[in-house]
């Protein structure tokens, strides 16, 4: 069991530069380009309408661009494939001005609406004086399922299936329930899971650039002048301060959970605040991590990749919360208290895209949280068969999960188009 939990961390946390949605396209961009070789003369970008929601109010990193079409030809042009998530870290001084104008000129984009598959989906095709490459990455945002060089198939995925609803489904991590995440997390040698400390330097760095400077909306900033509990709302703060850097486009690295920056922000730096409140060690914050990451991990595999709930919402508070319960010493039943104060009051919180304000529900997510777990170190919790809370914590994020997806799917593609269509009204 040790061995395959570390294994998936170590798979689905990483460092990202940039929010997920506009760096996807330009992955898919750099891979296109050096699919083929060259010089871009023309570039092509099909997006689901996740992807192209996701990236409409978000800035990408180092830049001022905004939306889906300038990130891919950034891609094409200044990134590298190879470096997956941090694929614009050689972007850091392109020419913004060449980028936007031969977007305009030489670049569209289209939303595939009739995807309804699980995950992302991403086609891109770049031109050059060498002819076209293809690339389309699907289901997560770093997975290439398939590569073409003018119009012949270099690598295809076999397992993929534009169709499929079930990828999250199979996740590796599906094997396992809350307990087992909890023992891996208090038992792992330290040796094994050392690995994130980096995700307390990144994500801490991250949040203070958000005070330092005042980006955003500058939530994190305004959450740190507000008077009342110390450590709920440094928590709080730090989370939105880290939010408010990334969604400005700072140029800082996040550590990603789940192949989200956003999510691997919002499942640790409120623990920080809460270890150093109770004056716990290094080790025991980077064992509240490690249960914050697999729990966080576990349940995005059940309400998937980009989901109409918002994960930061759901997945990293209840990560968040069962990691208090571990800071707290509040043992599996403060755990199984926790997931369902949070799941009962909060569930279904929707994902309207990356933007500013994904700093305020980062909050949310730290504050419901942490009271959460506060209330279950004094016996309180909803009671089993109340509304959407079973009769285990388990049972209880299937169902939130089968009411994600295929309950919500939908209300989701309604909420896409309504944004989309809101903005394309306005240009």
């Amino acid at each position: 069991m040790k061995k395959e939990l570390l294994e998936i961390l170590r798979s689905e946390v990483a460092p990202a530069l940039g929010c997920t949605g506009p760096i996807s396209v330009a992955f898919a961009g750099a891979a296109a380009r050096q699919a083929v070789g060259g010089t871009p003369k023309r570039v092509k970008l099909t997006s689901d309408m996740n992807t192209y929601k996701n990236s409409i109010a978000v800035v990408t990193p180092g830049t001022s661009f905004m939306g889906v079409l300038e990130p891919t030809c950034l891609g094409a042009f200044y990134g590298d494939a190879d470096l997956g998530l941090e694929v614009l870290k050689p972007a850091k001084d392109a020419d913004e001005a060449f980028v936007r104008a031969f977007a305009k000129e030489h670049a569209e984009v289209s939303i595939k609406w009739d995807y309804h598959g699980m995950g992302i989906y991403i086609d891109v095709e770049v031109e050059t004086e060498r002819g076209t490459g293809r690339v389309i990455v699907a289901q997560a945002h770093d997975r290439i399922v398939l590569r073409e060089v003018n119009g012949e198939v270099v690598y295809q995925d076999p397992s993929f299936d534009i169709n499929d609803q079930g990828f999250d489904g199979r996740a590796p991590i599906r094997d396992f329930c809350i307990r087992d995440f909890y023992e891996f997390s208090t038992e792992a040698p330290l040796e094994d899971i050392s690995f994130l400390n980096e995700a307390i330097d990144l994500n801490t760095a991250l949040a203070q650039a958000g005070l330092d400077e005042k980006m955003g909306a500058q939530f994190g900033f305004s959450f740190s002048r507000l008077p009342g509990d110390h450590a709920y709302l440094r928590a709080k703060c730090l989370a939105a301060a880290a939010s408010d850097a990334r969604m400005s486009g700072a140029n800082l690295s996040a550590m990603s959970c789940a192949k989200s920056g956003n999510v691997g922000i919002a499942a640790s730096v409120p623990l920080v605040a809460i270890a150093e409140d109770l004056g716990k060690s290094r080790e025991e914050l980077i064992r509240a991590i490690c249960m914050s990451y697999l729990m966080t991990i576990y349940i995005k595999s059940h309400i998937g990749r980009l989901s109409a709930m918002c994960a930061c919402a759901i997945a990293a508070s209840l990560g968040v919360g069962a990691g208090c319960c571990l800071l707290m010493d509040l043992g599996l039943d403060g755990v199984e208290k926790t997931v369902k104060n949070i799941v009962g009051s909060i569930g279904g919180t929707l994902c309207d895209g990356a933007k500013f304000g994904c700093a305020m529900k980062l909050a949310t997510a730290a504050g419901v949280a942490i009271e959460s777990a506060r209330l279950a170190q004094l016996g309180s919790a909803i009671p089993d068969g109340n509304g959407i809370v079973c009769y285990s914590a388990d049972e209880t994020i299937a169902m939130l999960g089968r009411i994600a997806a295929p309950g919500m799917v939908s209300a989701n593609e309604y909420m896409a188009q309504e944004i989309i269509n809101r903005e394309n009204a306005r240009v």
